[in-house]
């Protein structure tokens, strides 16, 4: 198998439908429990970041923000991967990006002490996004890869990719 699409997705991401693709995601991976949870969690992680952040937005009755994005699952012979897009600010990818680059040079222990000082240092402040990430890198063990897309001066678009092992 060279990688199959499971489930791609582009729009609005709407909590609903979240729910209902993370029903997908548990049964398209039923046959392998250890990559099945990781991936569940990680899933709801990143999905949540595009909904809550995204720059391209729907506003719903003016008051619900609801993030536009993309979202994929592939399945490879050894792996899955999880992907998602969306519009950021450039001003807020390079943060990201070095946050990213922090997360993957560091080892499961520092992880665990950058977590924490992420819940203590700041609850409520917009880069939640970075605790998704650290949590994705902790559940997966793998690097996150990202790729950077600028749109013009303003904007960018910024995909996340996490690699789940199947055993």
């Amino acid at each position: 198998m060279k990688n199959k699409t499971l489930l791609s997705y582009r729009g609005p991401f709407y909590i609903e439908l979240i729910s209902v693709f993370g029903s997908n995601v548990r049964n398209y991976t039923n046959a392998y429990s250890n990559a099945r949870k990781k991936l569940f969690r990680i899933f709801i992680e990143l999905s949540q970041n595009v909904s809550y952040y995204s720059e391209d937005f729907h506003m719903v009755n003016n008051e619900s923000r609801i993030g536009v994005g993309e979202l994929n699952l592939k399945e490879f012979e050894s792996h899955f991967t999880f992907t998602t897009k969306n519009l950021v600010k450039r001003s807020d990818s390079d943060i990201l990006i070095q946050r990213c680059n922090i997360i993957n040079s560091s080892s499961i222990s520092d992880l665990r002490q950058l977590k924490r000082e992420q819940r203590l240092n700041s609850p409520g402040e917009k880069f939640g996004a970075r605790i998704g990430l650290i949590q994705a890198v902790m559940l997966s063990q793998n690097k996150i890869n990202y790729q950077y897309e600028e749109v013009d001066k303003d904007f960018a678009y910024l995909s996340i990719t996490v690699k789940i092992d199947k055993n």
